[in-house]
């Protein structure tokens, strides 16, 4: 399992045959391989650092846990703030009490001081009805009789009225409550719930609360000396004083999380089952690679007008691993108060038919396009077109473009040293992973700027993975990653509270969970079969569903019999084939449109097997000139003519040609050469 990536079949191994071998034997000997298979990647990559983290308790199993101010003391963990910046305070176990010390008040920091009441169904049955505290919320004898016969539950002995006796007694029981009273609960009359569902629901949606106090910042430091506090700052790039441009998501979401504005109404939830990670720094100080402040460095991008960059301040390259990092790993709950809804596919359709849709942009995925993206009116007229094998960015005046389609070239040419080398694979995996995030977020602003659906190919696996080089397989890829952007689409420009802002982003998409379960529809998210998207004609629709295949000479006579006219148009100078009844030719078109008039305009390009080199050649042909030849120069009843015909080759012929007039697509081997054309004119007499 381990060794193939290094050597593939029939080829030398990377390194000396005896570390090859060596490490055979040491395979069939060990069960555990591990640790060896550890040391065998590092040795083929030669990584200049590692990426290996370790995660840290701090002498507590519940580290955090959970950030309530009750469990303070058990979770021995808090969020301080100052000055725009966060910080995490994890208290040595022993000192576990210290910011309930009264020298902790003062200047400084601020503390969070975070509250929540969680799982209410069972929270609230378990604090009000407990033996230790029934005495002092005091329900009836009526009430106790009904809960212990579950009258207050859904089923046979449901009754609504004890159900609601039960909502005004929690209603009661909380405003009693020393912490719960202070969320400032506002339910709904209680005549209105129809269960306890909603009740609870409106309970957990209310119970959550952050604020902060004051704490002293010389307690702090003094804290830290003594060793009762690890003190972190809670840290990226977007807090950096040199940090330019918008900040990510993921810092845009943290700040969010204690904004007033979300805090009035929560929409992003601080979540407990936080963790902290500990690498070691892997780059030596005598192997660090540092850019001076002041010194040009050159640009990697070669489209980049400026060839050369000067900064005021030092740059070192692969800085996080110069130095020991500890990371921060929490959760955060997006859309806090949404209930669940799935039926989002309804919802999109809804809107579809009201008139909300205005653009179509198809992305299509091929041989010569990483994708390629049409964005068209509801006309059909295209808008905008374009390859995506570069993406293009512009930043202070400077445009950047980045051509991974060529790059990726580049990396998968050498299939073989790819299969061998561990390091190329990574490359190859970090790079597809950079451009289907830039695509994702075009093709995402698209959609809201023209206020369009995404149609997709609906390719099976095989189909995604087999027509392509496995290094530009981004293709499935793609679909997840886009799926996932729309399931909760930012706009990190537009005012938080406006539409598509923080506070109220778009949901255009249903979570992802297979593509199986997915079907043809994900929000607006659209899958059309694949096998016509390239031979359709997108003015007139028509598709060829002919059997064009030669079997014998009666089933050939059969095929153009069918035909309600075979004609020769002189004014345009091109044979028509006349169908009043297409469902005739195929079942398939049943449903569709029946009648079409097929014309041998233009050129076609047929491919066939050259005798000279024995490979795959082409060559264009005029259409009409090929049938006036096989019809000996005949151009009147056509459909008698076809009939009286009675040489084998004749009709091979006549279905060969036939079969190139409604070839749609045409393309040259070995070139850019791939063009469209159609043998059915529009409405206005014009082909595609």
């Amino acid at each position: 399992r381990f060794i193939k990536p290094l050597c593939g079949k029939g080829d030398e191994p990377d390194r000396d045959t005896s570390f090859y071998y060596e490490f055979e034997k040491l395979w069939r000997e060990l069960d555990n391989i591990t640790p060896l298979y550890n040391k065998v990647r590092n040795y083929v990559t030669q990584k200049p650092y590692s990426t290996e983290k370790f995660k840290l308790n701090f002498e507590n199993s519940t580290l955090l846990d959970g950030w309530d101010v009750n469990k303070e003391r058990d979770n021995t963990s808090v969020l301080l703030r100052k000055e725009g910046l966060y910080y995490l305070a994890i208290m040595n176990k022993r000192f576990n009490r210290i910011f309930e010390d009264e020298a902790a008040d003062g200047a400084g920091f601020e503390k969070m001081e975070y509250k929540l009441l969680p799982g209410a169904n069972k929270m609230l049955p378990k604090v009000f009805f407990s033996k230790s505290r029934i005495d002092e919320f005091a329900p009836s004898k009526g009430l106790l009789e009904n809960y212990k016969n579950e009258t207050h539950k859904k089923g046979a002995n449901f009754n609504l009225s004890h159900c609601r006796e039960l909502i005004d007694f929690f209603k009661t029981s909380i405003n009693n409550h020393e912490d719960w009273k202070n969320f400032g609960f506002q339910f709904s009359e209680t005549a209105t719930y129809q269960d306890l569902s909603g009740f609870y629901r409106e309970v957990e949606q209310q119970g959550y609360k952050i604020s902060w106090r004051n704490v002293s910042e010389d307690y702090i430091y003094k804290q830290v000396d003594e060793g009762k506090l690890y003190l972190f700052q809670i840290y990226n790039k977007d807090f950096s004083p040199h940090s330019k441009g918008t900040p990510n998501l993921h810092t845009l979401y943290w700040k969010m999380l204690f904004d007033p504005e979300n805090l009035k109404d929560v929409v992003y939830k601080l979540n407990g089952q936080a963790e902290v990670f500990f690498r070691k720094r892997s780059i030596k100080k005598e192997d660090t690679v540092v850019h001076r402040a002041n010194e040009a460095i050159q640009n990697k991008n070669d489209n980049n007008k400026k060839k050369e960059s000067v900064f005021d301040y030092d740059i070192i390259k692969n800085k996080r691993y110069t130095v020991d990092k500890f990371q921060f790993h929490v959760p955060v709950t997006l859309n806090f108060k949404n209930s669940g809804n799935e039926r989002i596919n309804e919802q999109a359709n809804r809107f579809i038919k009201a008139g909300g849709i205005k653009h179509i942009i198809g992305i299509d995925r091929g041989e010569r396009h990483l994708l390629y993206l049409s964005l068209i009116d509801l006309n059909g007229k295209i808008v905008r077109q374009f390859s995506l094998n570069e993406i293009i960015n512009e930043y202070n005046g400077n445009t950047y473009k980045t051509d991974y389609h060529n790059l990726l070239n580049k990396k998968g040419d050498d299939r073989t040293e790819a299969r061998r080398n561990w390091q190329t694979i990574e490359n190859i995996k970090e790079l597809k992973q950079g451009y289907l995030s830039q695509v994702v977020n075009k093709i995402a602003n698209l959609i809201i700027e023209y206020n369009a659906i995404v149609i997709l190919e609906d390719l099976n696996f095989g189909f995604k993975q087999g027509r392509q080089k496995v290094e530009k397989s981004v293709y499935q890829q793609f679909e997840k990653a886009l799926i996932d952007k729309l399931n909760y689409l930012v706009d990190k420009k537009r005012n938080s509270a406006e539409v598509g802002g923080l506070l109220r982003a778009y949901q255009l998409t249903n979570k992802f969970t297979s593509f199986k379960e997915m079907g043809k529809q994900n929000g607006f998210l659209f899958y059309v079969p694949a096998w016509n998207t390239s031979k359709m004609d997108p003015m007139t629709g028509f598709v060829n569903l002919f059997d064009t295949r030669y079997t014998n000479i009666e089933n050939a006579k059969k095929f153009f019999a069918k035909f309600a006219d075979i004609r020769f148009n002189a004014e345009k100078r091109y044979f028509e084939f006349i169908v009043d009844n297409y469902t005739q030719s195929n079942p398939k078109a049943e449903g569709t449109r029946q009648n079409w008039t097929i014309c041998t305009n233009g050129k076609r390009i047929e491919t066939f097997r050259n005798p000279d080199t024995n490979k795959w050649d082409n060559r264009e042909i005029t259409l009409t000139d090929e049938f006036l030849k096989l019809f000996d120069d005949n151009k009147t009843e056509l459909k008698r003519y076809i009939q009286q015909q009675t040489e084998k080759s004749f009709f091979e012929r006549l279905l060969y040609l036939f079969r190139l007039t409604v070839q749609m697509r045409n393309s040259k081997t070995g070139t850019d050469i791939d063009y469209m054309i159609s043998p059915v004119a529009d409405e206005k007499g014009e082909f595609y």
